[in-house]
């Protein structure tokens, strides 16, 4: 065909690519009348109507005839790729089953990139199924290993599976901000946009420590962490409302950049607060600089042994290790006392305090005045509920 023949062709954009619509159908009716827009809606309400009585071949089906009619509309691989990830793989019982769904909606979603190679916000969405979904779910312990070893590969055909979920993450929230030079993204703001490649290194190297690593792997994690959050990220510009700033500055910095932009101090100051309140930057420089150090590395193995030696019954093994990695937490938390207001750390700490005591109440001994942890303990009450509740239903 002549020139505008290949241009329909390369960009989806004619009646030849309609072929997975049923020519019978009265679908396929309203796309002839050129009514795709109407057509999309009725497939889309198909969709529910398949989700609802568990028809998951033709909502397979369907699914790809939506984005055959539609395949510059980014919300449709949006949503789709969604609804097969979360909302798909939830109605399913096995986790191999539930696995298998969260894969088909990250495949769909590399698919939408690759027919849409401009739009950062595709790009991210693939990111944030192969970080968050696998990495994050009630069943991540086994979508983390079927991510690297499928329970039912020939079903995949050789997958995407190449190494740790969060590192693949990483290189597509790379690319979201490499095409997000180009293109203005309109899901969030920019700075917590930019951000995503570097928490995929961070939440790397947190799922190693979950996972009970706390190898000379998973410091160098956390370092490599440190470097891109602070040399980085940090120091990307972000054009504020008032001013161009970057986040890793301090006071001279802040000077500069006020003289830069002909403005006070004062607004500089203001507007990099906001920004590093909204990106949690100082927590996250925090955690990746103290979790880079050997002592915290230690803290967190002491008490991830003794709750393992508490739930195989080593109570009088436990008692010790636990009392040793609550010091050794207390001491860490002394020399960032900014960490032990952010749940995530303090949930940790609780939870050896919770532990601990759990032994001494066994072992029918009373909990002493003072111990490592108390002010944390005191501190974050609130917490508790949440984590007794985890507590309790683990039967520990």
């Amino acid at each position: 065909g002549g020139v505008l023949a290949r241009l329909r062709s390369e960009h989806d954009l004619g009646e030849s690519d309609l072929g997975q619509i049923d020519p019978t159908s009265a679908t396929m009716n309203l796309v002839l009348l050129g009514l795709r827009g109407v057509a999309v809606n009725m497939l889309r309400m198909d969709l529910d109507h398949y989700k609802d009585t568990k028809n998951w071949a033709e909502l397979r089906a369907t699914t790809d005839a939506v984005i055959t009619l539609q395949p510059h509309y980014i919300e449709v691989w949006r949503f789709l790729s969604w609804n097969l990830a979360y909302n798909v793989s939830a109605e399913w019982d096995a986790v191999p089953d539930r696995y298998y769904w969260v894969k088909e909606g990250g495949k769909f979603s590399q698919e939408g990139t690759r027919r849409n190679a401009d739009i950062p916000e595709l790009y991210w969405e693939t990111g944030r199924v192969w970080g968050q979904k696998v990495g994050r779910s009630d069943e991540w312990k086994y979508f983390r290993k079927y991510f690297l070893s499928d329970p039912n590969e020939e079903l995949f055909g050789g997958g995407v599976d190449v190494e740790d979920n969060y590192l693949v993450a990483k290189d597509w929230y790379t690319d979201a901000n490499t095409a997000e030079d180009s293109k203005v993204q309109h899901i969030m703001m920019r700075a917590l946009f930019r951000s995503y490649p570097t928490r995929s290194q961070l939440d790397y190297a947190d799922a190693l420590q979950r996972e009970g690593k706390f190898d000379s792997r998973t410091v160098q994690a956390w370092e490599q962490g440190f470097t891109e959050w602070t040399q980085g990220y940090g120091k990307m510009t972000f054009k504020a409302p008032e001013c161009v700033l970057y986040m890793e500055a301090n006071e001279d910095d802040v000077r500069l950049m006020a003289e830069d932009n002909d403005v006070d101090e004062r607004i500089v100051h203001r507007w990099l607060n906001h920004y590093q309140h909204t990106t949690n930057y100082r927590y996250w420089r925090s955690r990746s600089h103290s979790e880079s150090q050997p002592e915290t590395g230690e803290a967190h193995k002491l008490i991830y042994e003794g709750e393992q030696l508490y739930k195989q019954g080593e109570l009088a093994k436990a008692l010790p290790m636990l009392q040793r990695g609550m010091g050794l937490y207390s001491t860490i938390l002394e020399k960032h006392p900014e960490l032990a207001d952010e749940d995530l750390t303090a949930e940790e700490g609780l939870w050896a305090v919770m532990l601990w005591q759990k032994i001494l109440e066994l072992q029918q001994k009373p909990i002493p005045e003072t111990y490592a942890l108390k002010s944390l303990w005191e501190r974050h009450q609130g917490l508790l509920p949440e984590l007794e509740d985890r507590f309790n239903r683990l039967g520990l």
